[in-house]
């Protein structure tokens, strides 16, 4: 047990978890000291803060949490991380760790499974809250009472939250947006040409365009049998209002962007499944996407991914069909 530490607990997570992390840490922060430090990318933007990134996680936190998934430990800020907490456990006891399960991922070897307390979707944030504040009773915290310098402090974080998401509505807001669509154009044909390299039976032809005068950014992605439409519209030059980006699948070649000068279809494309997002600020500040109907956002990287993984099934079920 660490003895009057900086914090009572550190939060470790993927950048793309930054809204769980977030509402984590503003639960917590309630009555206990956390340590959550968002950011909205993987890369370290040097050595000089290393060392002040690891002594949260090593020996200045009653308990550490990390929000696992697959492909946490392996970026540059989760690996920093999880050489502390290794170190830390190694040193001060595994009662000191506290994993939070966000998905299927088959569990690190390192961490003894009796230390794995819940699966995020099966017991939500405030079972998790829960368990994290008994976890720091545990080894030697206290829950504080709410006070209204406390409480102060809680409001300026939601405000400033609050006030930054509304900026995304201005000429810099779509900015950010359009550079989100590109990331996302770029990623899903980063995803096809690795898909290709494979050389095996499947080969996914991919396109876009970007062009920030005009108000549709248009991706289209298709093996010649089953295709993708991916389309962010701006509907108006002013407002985000009524704009949104839309996944559309099909079972049927699509031109890619560049094809179609000249070329027209003789019957127009029918979708068979359509799926809207709207652009969405992450507590890490990170642009991306959310899917109507839900609150949880996803980052432009892995949106791509799914949407390649989506075209990939859709072969898959049309093959089987044929």
């Amino acid at each position: 047990m660490i003895e009057n530490p900086k914090y009572d607990v550190a939060i470790s997570f993927l950048s793309k978890d930054s809204d769980t992390a977030g509402s984590l840490s503003q639960k917590l922060t309630e009555s206990l000291q956390v340590f959550y430090f968002p950011r909205n990318q993987e890369e370290l933007a040097g050595t000089d803060g290393l060392e002040s990134m690891r002594k949260p996680f090593f020996d200045d936190s009653r308990v550490t949490v990390i929000l696992y998934r697959n492909g946490w430990g392996e970026t540059p800020w989760t690996r920093v991380e999880a050489t502390a907490i290794k170190d830390s456990c190694l040193e001060h006891g595994w009662r000191r760790l506290f994993l939070i399960v966000l998905d299927s991922a088959t569990l690190p070897i390192w961490v003894p499974h009796t230390h794995v307390y819940l699966n995020y979707r099966e017991y939500g944030l405030e079972q998790a809250v829960g368990a994290i504040k008994a976890r720091v009773q545990e080894q030697g915290g206290q829950n504080l009472p709410m006070t209204p310098m406390k409480r102060a402090e809680i409001f300026e974080v939601e405000e400033q939250f609050h006030r930054d998401k509304l900026k995304m509505n201005s000429p810099e807001g779509w900015k950010s947006v359009f550079n989100s669509a590109g990331v996302l154009f770029r990623e899903i044909e980063r995803h096809c040409l690795a898909v290709n390299i494979k050389k095996g039976s499947l080969q996914i032809k991919c396109g876009f365009i970007l062009n920030e005068q005009s108000a549709l950014q248009q991706c289209v992605l298709t093996n010649g049998q089953v295709s993708l439409d991916v389309s962010w519209l701006q509907r108006y030059v002013n407002t985000l209002q009524e704009s949104s980006l839309t996944v559309r699948e099909y079972h049927q070649n699509l031109l890619l962007p560049s094809e179609t000068l000249g070329r027209y279809y003789i019957d127009p494309p029918q979708s068979i499944r359509e799926t809207k997002y709207f652009p969405e600020l992450s507590f890490g500040r990170e642009f991306g996407w959310k899917k109507y109907g839900s609150a949880e956002f996803i980052s432009s990287p892995e949106l791509a991914e799914q949407c390649v993984i989506n075209l990939m099934d859709l072969a898959r079920h049309r093959a089987n069909r044929d």
